[in-house]
């Protein structure tokens, strides 16, 4: 049976691998975001979509939480 995590306990909690280079790449589009946005004659709407979809790629992979294994393995 899963169980079921609080959200502190999915915050603090250890984070899977492939989630944690997710969230590097996230953090990544943000700060590529906000950099455009200093540069004059590049439209306000791309570092706007850059920063939004770079954050909340970082945010919903910090909620990812790792399996342990289970109690209910085979034994050989």
């Amino acid at each position: 049976m899963e169980k079921k995590y609080s959200f502190l306990e999915r915050l603090t909690s250890d984070t899977p691998a492939f989630f944690k280079k997710a969230q590097i790449f996230g953090i990544g589009l943000a700060t590529l975001g906000g950099s455009l946005a200093t540069v004059p004659g590049i439209p306000a709407k791309i570092p706007t979509i850059l920063i939004s979809v770079g954050t909340s790629i970082a945010a919903i992979a910090q909620f990812a939480v790792k399996q342990s294994e289970s109690d209910n393995s085979p034994k050989q």
